[in-house]
């Protein structure tokens, strides 16, 4: 049975490669690319000259059944635009795909800009809470970032230009946070390697290019102000009228998928600040 190797590249600086990463790129009958653009630059470099083949359809769907039946009876790479595929890309799929036929999968280690970015942050932790992009609406941000929140790990996050001042304010904003660590273009010849307070960090990169990694941590579990305006007349109306808290903190979880516990801790403190009826 043939093997697809999952494969390291590098994230910016192409001397980041393995030994044993290019090696298996020359070996393999094919190797699959997000981008076979980018790939080509690595190719070329190491005169690497095994066929490229792009992931996507000319419809931009996954190229699935054209990669199982170079599989069954070939051994492929697969390579994302940069760093460890699986991370904020299509390459789960694939390897799913190919367990599910019964193919043996074999990573190939290399650079990964999220644990690049956690190892020269300074934050101390015995682990942190990955959440790739964050989604594009301000109630799933939210409710995303609360439950992580609960967890009480550092937090990454990867962000574009595009997004990274609105996302920057979003944190300020919502759940005060004061510092931060921000990476751009890790690896990279305008690599930039930023910690300080988020007001400096807003101010710095408001009109930049590249690519950023984000992490930012918490002494104490911060919830946002938005979820806790929003639901705060519904607790309190609750409150004064007998319900059971059990029951309306069930229903408004239930109905908004907001975490259950950041509905408990507003409870309790309406519970401290009109004294104790339910």
């Amino acid at each position: 049975m043939s093997n697809l190797f999952i494969v390291g590249t590098p994230i910016g600086n192409l001397e980041d490669l393995t030994l044993r990463a290019l090696r298996l790129l020359k070996e393999v009958n094919f190797i699959f690319s997000e981008d076979t653009r980018v790939s080509k630059k690595i190719l070329n470099k190491y005169d690497i000259n095994t066929k490229l083949i792009s992931i996507y359809k000319p419809n931009k769907k996954l190229n699935t059944d054209y990669f199982l039946e170079l599989l069954n009876s070939n051994d492929i790479a697969f390579i994302s635009d940069a760093g460890m595929p699986g991370i904020s890309d299509p390459g789960g799929k694939f390897v799913s795909l190919a367990r599910k036929n019964a193919h043996q999968i074999i990573t190939i280690p290399g650079v990964s800009s999220l644990t690049s970015a956690f190892s020269v942050s300074g934050i101390e932790s015995k682990g942190f809470t990955f959440l790739g992009f964050l989604p594009k609406s301000k109630i799933q941000k939210i409710n995303l970032l609360s439950k992580s929140n609960e967890i009480n790990l550092p937090i990454i996050i990867f962000e574009s230009p595009r997004r990274i001042k609105s996302t920057l304010e979003f944190l300020k904003e919502e759940f005060d946070v004061q510092n931060i660590f921000i990476g751009k273009e890790l690896t990279k010849i305008y690599e930039t390697i930023f910690y300080g307070e988020i007001d400096k960090a807003i101010d710095n990169f408001s009109n930049e290019k590249g690519e950023f990694v984000i992490i930012f941590n918490h002494e104490k579990i911060i919830y946002s102000k938005s979820l806790i305006e929003k639901y705060d007349k519904i607790l309190t109306d609750g409150y004064e009228k007998g319900i059971k808290g059990k029951n309306l903190l069930n229903l408004i979880s239930d109905l908004s998928g907001t975490s259950r516990s950041i509905l408990y801790e507003r409870w309790l403190e309406i519970k401290r600040e009109n004294g104790n009826k339910t």
